[in-house]
């Protein structure tokens, strides 16, 4: 059994070099769709590998997005930037819906049985 931190270690290591590669490729100055949408959705998707956690990078890149997000801007900061922060929300609201959920389904029988216990009269293990 391999440990946990060897667990998809390909796909940890691409998404180190790749995120390694767009930083460099990375120009802030650069007002241009590629240094302000593709390369930063590319790093979002790089910090996905490296780290596999869903709900880690859509809450980052989504407040990130609301957070440079523009009414009065370019079409990248009025219309791309608030459409991908909703996207992230939707992502987040989906995986702890999905959490609430299963923790619900996983505590289930633990609860019937605890009120059937308590239904037969002694409310829970008091003999008097």
């Amino acid at each position: 059994m391999k440990p946990a931190v060897l667990e998809n270690l390909p796909w940890r290591v691409a998404g180190l070099v790749l995120l390694g590669v767009l930083v460099v490729l990375y120009q802030s100055d650069q007002g241009d769709l590629l240094n302000r949408l593709v390369i930063p959705v590319a790093i979002a998707l790089s910090a996905w590998l490296l780290v596999q956690k869903v709900l880690a990078v859509a809450l980052g890149a989504g407040l990130l997005a609301a957070i440079h997000s523009d009414p009065q801007g370019d079409w990248i900061a009025a219309l791309a930037y608030p459409l991908l922060a909703l996207a992230c929300g939707a992502v987040v609201l989906y995986v702890l819906v999905q959490r609430f959920r299963r923790r619900i389904a996983e505590t289930h029988e633990a609860r019937w049985r605890h009120r059937r216990d308590d239904g037969d009269g002694t409310r829970g293990g008091d003999d008097t």
